[in-house]
């Protein structure tokens, strides 16, 4: 055998003599073999076994090779299959067809076998390469993605104070809020998405204040006024980017302290006005910083916690997310069990500091 890989070609032909010989021809330079004698066959046969090339005659009665080509190419389980048309008219108007309809190469009948098998050789060769460039592709555009996943993680971080317990709110809040986007019914990709998204529903603190930000006291109205407008200034950071996560992220950044009921900030919004990715970050957010202890409050208890959260169902809360929480709490207190990790920034870094390393990292999302 002549071939290190076993390719697959499926040849058609309405000619037994010409699929004998095109067969005996690629069969001795070791290649695996399958025939099909007209169109309808051809295509049976793709649905059942994978192969890597199709010689396809273009003249066959009932289905011509270039309507079988066509068919190939609009299906995406076969679209990616080259095929090779093998034909005896090869004038210029039916050349064009086949090209129009997705063929890669053509062999004029009749040809020799050289000519067969380094057309064929040549053909696999350039499948071979582009699928290999494909998934390098594919690695690259995931390593890309789990590195803007990873720095908005650091932001949500950076953007929330610094310290390892900020940090470790944003890393629940981000698992709280998957949580309850699966349970509501997104679909696994999109509640992905929302986590990470939700890493940055503070990244406006940015804007504000150390003396604001870290206050032990309770928040004077002004003060408290400057503290909203973190949502703001959270938007009009991520606002320009037309990357679909950031688009999320900019909806939860610009909603997540709306309430129900209308009397939350800083639009008001009411009800399902706010979306749904608002809805879900606001539960998340609100249900960690209760549970832990915060430089202007004490942490609550649970059972404290969960009260408080039935209570605000309707007020503050969706009544449907506080009723799929409530009934999945255990779900949700078992991701106490998150390990501070290594690479967590948790040295003391002041507001103009902080800002010079958002444009940073931001310049690289």
């Amino acid at each position: 055998m002549k071939n290190k890989i076993k390719y697959n070609i499926l040849i058609v032909d309405d000619v037994a003599d010409n699929l004998v010989i095109v067969e005996k021809i690629l069969i001795s330079d070791g290649y695996s073999i399958e025939k099909a004698v007209d169109g309808l066959s051809a295509l049976r046969l793709v649905n059942e076994r994978d192969f890597d090339l199709i010689l396809l005659d273009i003249m066959m009665p009932i289905m011509s090779g270039l309507d079988v080509c066509r068919y190939l190419k609009v299906d995406p389980k076969t679209a990616s299959i080259p095929v090779i048309f093998l034909t005896a008219n090869a004038d210029r108007d039916t050349l064009t067809k086949a090209y129009n309809v997705g063929g890669s190469d053509y062999i004029r009948k009749p040809f020799f076998k050289e000519e067969l098998l380094a057309r064929v050789s040549s053909r696999l060769k350039l499948r071979d390469y582009e699928k290999n460039l494909e998934q390098k592709v594919e690695l690259r555009t995931k390593e890309i993605s789990d590195t803007q996943v990873k720095l908005m993680h650091v932001l949500g971080g950076i953007s929330e104070g610094h310290s390892m317990e900020t940090y470790l709110h944003v890393k629940r809040v981000t698992e709280f809020t998957y949580k309850l986007a699966k349970l509501y019914g997104m679909d696994d990709q999109e509640a992905k998405m929302l986590k990470d998204a939700s890493s940055l529903h503070d990244i406006g603190k940015l804007g504000v204040r150390d003396n604001i930000l870290h206050k032990r006291d309770k928040l004077t109205k002004k003060e408290y006024k400057e503290m909203q407008k973190h949502v703001v200034f959270g938007v009009d950071m991520l606002k320009y980017s037309e990357l679909p996560l950031f688009k999320a992220a900019t909806i939860v950044v610009n909603q997540h302290h709306e309430k129900y009921d209308g009397t939350g900030y800083p639009h008001k919004l009411k009800g399902t006005n706010i979306h749904i990715y608002g809805r879900v970050v606001a539960l998340a957010d609100v249900f960690d910083a209760l549970l832990n202890k915060r430089s202007y409050k004490e942490k609550w208890t649970q059972q404290e916690v969960i009260s408080y959260i039935k209570d605000m169902s309707g007020k503050h809360f969706d009544p449907n997310l506080i009723n799929i929480f409530t009934k999945n709490i255990d779900v949700f207190l078992n991701i106490y069990d998150l390990k501070p990790e290594a690479e967590v920034i948790t040295t003391k870094i002041n507001s103009k500091k902080r800002g010079k390393i958002m444009e940073w990292l931001l310049g690289r999302l």
